[in-house]
């Protein structure tokens, strides 16, 4: 289990807590669950259903690649021929900027300084060609419950008109995947989590990231998040009156 002390609106204190068995019934005040354990309705939460996909990597290497399908072992192999290196452990400040700059490309959120109350439990791994960063991958690691689990993941090609480039990229973040995938069994670790799966969605964006996950195997995992009403509350006020 992994807990996250953060402050709503900047005022009120509230702690993320990852990977629980279950939520404790007086944390409803101010405790949000991230991929709980337990299906239950707790009073005084917002339970909402969180799927994932999981890789069981307490098997033999050869077993687990043996569960890739046939285009995504293609690209690992050719991304190393590609001469695409990895590294194990990084600066949060270059993953930062690095994933901002991806973030603008694709309309999505910017990380803020917040992201370094991870730090205890991040991991930052990246994938490197001809001496440029392309790929990076940000992790939290529950030590508790022996599982990782992507927290963000980045690449720059969006930005490139080399079209070289753009695949050479896409073959590195597999790569990647896989280096991710060794070196988090060395160290002990039975689970890898790939960050969500979009169950049942028809949004073809989302669609795609699924099946790039599902090229890896491993199982559909579904858990919960449990929302407290409180936090429910500030939300809906901070919206209606733009505080």
């Amino acid at each position: 289990m992994i807990q996250i002390n953060n402050r709503a609106m900047r005022i009120v204190p509230y702690t993320v807590v990852w990977f629980a068995a279950k939520p404790n019934l007086w944390g409803c005040l101010l405790k949000y669950y991230k991929q709980s354990k337990s299906s239950e309705t707790v009073p005084g939460y917002r339970k909402e259903d969180f799927f994932t996909k999981i890789i069981d990597i307490t098997v033999p290497v050869p077993a687990i690649e043996a569960n890739f399908d046939k285009n995504t072992t293609y690209e690992i192999r050719r991304a190393l021929k590609d001469g695409v290196s990895t590294v194990m452990g990084t600066g949060i400040k270059p993953f930062i900027d690095f994933y901002n700059a991806f973030a603008v490309t694709k309309g999505l959120k910017k990380i803020n300084k917040e992201f370094y109350k991870y730090k205890p439990h991040l991991f930052i791994s990246k994938a490197v060609y001809q001496d440029q960063d392309i790929v990076m991958h940000a992790y939290i690691r529950d030590h508790s419950s022996q599982r990782v689990r992507l927290l963000h993941s980045a690449s720059l090609f969006r930005n490139e008109n080399d079209s070289q480039l753009r695949a050479v990229t896409g073959r590195a973040n597999r790569l990647l995947h896989f280096e991710d995938i060794r070196f988090f069994k060395q160290l002990g670790f039975k689970i890898y989590d790939l960050g969500g799966y979009a169950y049942n969605t028809s949004d073809a964006e989302l669609l795609k990231i699924n099946k790039f996950k599902d090229s890896f195997g491993g199982s559909l995992l579904q858990e919960t998040d449990y929302l407290p009403i409180s936090l429910t509350l500030l939300s809906f006020l901070k919206k209606t009156f733009r505080l």
